[in-house]
């Protein structure tokens, strides 16, 4: 492909940047909502219908839709609209930058930029003389970024509409325009410890569980964290094990009544995070007995795990070797909305501008003509020949 900017998809990705829409973390607070009201008021001076639909706490999700030549068929774009803290950012986060070719700014790579990419797409599809085989429908979704509120709504939406069936979709994540076809699930979980606390000056006799949970934390790294050699699986490798946070104590001069680790637990294709909870917590119990308690999770989430071949996945990369692109099906080891439509039968694909290595970081952005790249691209897929019923 070449390196040409897309002024188009710029503008429109400034424009989302510029309005923000951090994650609430469950707070009751109408994070996505002004995003999702700007992308509906651009479709509507494309002349595309949108809506902007209520998920929770006044956060909505956006739907634009062009109707196809087969009603009875759609493919679906989607992309979240949520993007994670602003804090200790070395670029202003709202106010998108260009610079050497790249735009700066919160959210210019995960994930507003495959959204902006997608959108104006579909605004081409959209002016063409004739209407795309298939009905594409294009989602910004709220709440990917902590408990993917917004396309379990969004699934729900689409079931309901029992006269279109949706033969696959294309989920917008920073891939380096790669095809993920396969990626890791999580469980996430507390290990607590507690003791009956006292003076620090008499610790005799006193089970501290700051101690405890230290043995915890050496106990999983020796005995329970999967290593390299565990069962990989082909395109994401092994499952991991981290303890990501920890904390304890109420000041320097008590022995604390309480002490906890939070872990993260990556799982493959194949593998039930709750069975996955289940199997942990007999062990910690086995070994550490009734004052070490593993909490039910607080957050657990499918692996995905696409045939590189089912007909859409292909078809997907089919466009991506016309372009020049590496076709290859890839997988990777964080997750996307991608897992919970393929669950719901959906053949999902990864795919989108911007590298993960730039995700989440304090200078966030994206190269322009990948994003370029990406309207091309998703433009080629909207226009593929709907398959046979």
């Amino acid at each position: 492909m070449t390196d040409t900017i897309n002024p188009d998809a710029t503008a429109l990705l400034s424009d989302l940047v510029a309005v923000p829409s951090v994650n609430p973390r469950g707070a009751a607070e109408p994070a996505e909502t002004p995003v999702a009201q700007r992308i509906a008021d651009w479709c509507a001076a494309q002349g595309i219908a949108a809506e902007v639909r209520p998920v929770v706490d006044g956060r909505c999700n956006v739907v634009a839709t062009v109707p196809g030549r087969d009603p009875g068929t759609a493919v679906l774009f989607e992309s979240h609209l949520d993007t994670v803290e602003v804090e200790h950012m070395t670029t202003p986060p709202f106010t998108p930058t260009v610079r050497d070719g790249r735009l700066f700014g919160r959210g210019a790579c995960d994930a507003k930029g495959p959204l902006a990419a997608f959108l104006i797409a579909l605004r081409d599809v959209a002016r063409s003389p004739q209407p795309p085989p298939r009905t594409v429908i294009v989602a910004g979704v709220a709440d990917e970024e902590h408990e993917y509120r917004g396309v379990l709504r969004l699934l729900e939406d689409l079931e309901r509409d029992a006269t279109t069936k949706v033969s696959g979709a294309v989920v917008g994540e920073p891939t380096d325009l790669r095809a993920v076809v396969a990626h890791k699930g999580v469980m996430r979980c507390r290990i607590v410890a507690t003791g009956p606390g006292g003076h620090s000056s008499r610790p005799w006799g006193l089970d501290n569980p700051i101690e405890t949970i230290a043995r915890v934390v050496t106990f999983l790294a020796e005995e329970v964290t999967p290593s390299l050699a565990d069962a990989p699986h082909p395109l994401v490798g092994p499952a991991s094990l981290v303890p990501a946070l920890i904390g304890g104590g109420t000041g320097p001069n008590t022995v604390p009544n309480e002490c906890a680790v939070s872990l993260d637990r990556r799982t493959l294709p194949g593998e039930d995070p709750e069975q996955v909870w289940r199997e942990l917590r007999d062990r910690i119990t086995d070994r550490f007995g009734e004052d070490v308690t593993v909490e039910p999770p607080f957050l657990t989430d499918l692996a995905l795990d696409n045939d590189p071949g089912d007909r859409f996945v292909a078809g997907v990369r089919d466009v991506l070797a016309r372009v020049g692109r590496d076709a290859d099906a890839i997988g990777t080891g964080w997750g996307s909305d991608a897992s919970k439509i393929a669950a719901a039968g959906i053949p999902a694909v990864v795919l989108g501008p911007g590298s993960i290595a730039d995700a989440h970081t304090p200078d966030e952005s994206i190269d322009l003509a990948e994003l370029a790249d990406a309207v091309e691209i998703a433009r080629a897929i909207m226009l593929a020949p709907a398959p046979p019923h």
